[in-house]
């Protein structure tokens, strides 16, 4: 059998996804209290790449990050749910949108090598008409 080598760096940036804009399903999501003792709702996405290819990540929305946790609900079309003040698992399950995907360059660890790189979410992403300026999701498109 012949192949190609490659190194792990190779690898590693094989399985990830390039910076950019990705449509996402919220396949699950449980309340989870954060290292700092708060609330939270952790999600697992099912994010679809460029080529089709599926792509499972977690994500965490709390108070703290008040930017990403607005814009989700707000891609989501969950935003009369982020104006009451509260938002449950439940109703994140199955809901779907877009976010921009960044990589995370593996940190060192202590013996001296490398974690691995990682994708992560950087934003949830609202769509605008570009002339009105309207919110709007792929659902107000009709085929």
């Amino acid at each position: 059998m012949k192949f190609a080598p490659k190194t792990e760096l190779e690898l590693d940036s094989m399985s990830l996804l390039e910076p950019g804009i990705y449509p996402f399903q919220v396949t699950s999501a449980s309340n989870e209290i954060s290292k700092s003792g708060n609330d939270m709702i952790k999600l697992t996405l099912t994010i679809w790449g460029k080529d089709g290819s599926m792509h499972f990540i977690f994500d965490y929305l709390l108070e703290a990050m008040a930017y990403k946790l607005r814009h989700f609900c707000e891609s989501t079309n969950l935003l009369s749910k982020y104006e009451a003040g509260e938002l449950y698992p439940g109703d994140c399950l199955d809901v779907q949108g877009n976010l921009e995907i960044i990589i995370q360059e593996g940190k060192e660890r202590p013996d001296g090598s490398k974690y691995m790189s990682r994708n992560s979410v950087k934003d949830y992403v609202v769509k605008k008409d570009k002339v009105t300026g309207e919110v709007f999701n792929d659902d107000d498109i009709a085929f």
